[in-house]
């Protein structure tokens, strides 16, 4: 009796062990709302088994409309997905972008998540100031990329006195950019903003005359 209850327990640990997360889901551009073929999404778990701790346990790859299905034995936390040339944004799910790594918590069980990534752009900004009136004109300007605002790469930039530059094409991210500028000049204070659209693959130019 006590050999069957032993194998009985053995059986369900196997089968426990043997249970698979399945991931289904799209690889997307939101910007176009069109998926992605060919981003490379792939799943490790920690482990003690190999230097660094990670051993791979499933990859897939995106079909012509952005669809994958991923299906792998542990609960893995590293995800990585990728293609060359596009901006990864992160994961979708239940109506919002997931600050960090999709979380995997049951074995056994489909998960939907999509991926927001979006090919890259160039911007090129140029500064004038047009009404110089001296050493101490300042703008104070920011760059916000509108899909991903707490992640975002530019910093403020400050300028003084008689600034003036025609700028140069940089690469980034496509999507829209709110330009936002504060001019200070005589001790006044005005600011100001803009929605600049960046193509994917393409370019996109602004002015700013203060």
């Amino acid at each position: 009796m006590k050999k069957l209850i032993l194998f009985i327990l053995a059986t369900i640990v196997l089968i426990s062990c043997n249970k698979k997360v399945t991931l289904k889901g799209r690889v997307l551009n939101p910007v176009t709302n069109q998926g992605i073929e060919g981003f490379t999404i792939a799943v490790s778990a920690d482990t003690w088994e190999l230097p660094g701790g990670a051993k791979p346990v499933g990859e897939t790859t995106s079909n012509a409309n952005g669809d994958f299905v991923l299906e792998f034995k542990k609960s893995g936390y590293d995800f990585s997905v990728y293609k060359e040339g596009y901006y990864n944004i992160g994961w979708y799910q239940n109506g919002e972008i997931l600050p960090g790594q999709l979380p995997v918590n049951d074995k056994g069980k489909t998960m939907h998540a999509d991926f927001y990534a979006v090919p890259y752009g160039e911007i090129k900004t140029s500064v004038h100031n047009i009404n110089c009136s001296g050493s101490t004109d300042t703008l104070i300007f920011k760059r916000i990329y509108q899909l991903d605002p707490n992640n975002s790469v530019f910093q403020p930039f400050t300028f003084t006195g008689c600034y003036d530059n025609y700028g140069a094409f940089a690469k980034v991210p496509s999507g829209d950019y709110k330009l936002e500028w504060t001019v200070i000049r005589s001790g006044v204070s005005n600011t100001y903003s803009h929605i600049l659209s960046v193509p994917g693959n393409g370019q996109a130019i602004y002015n700013i005359d203060y």
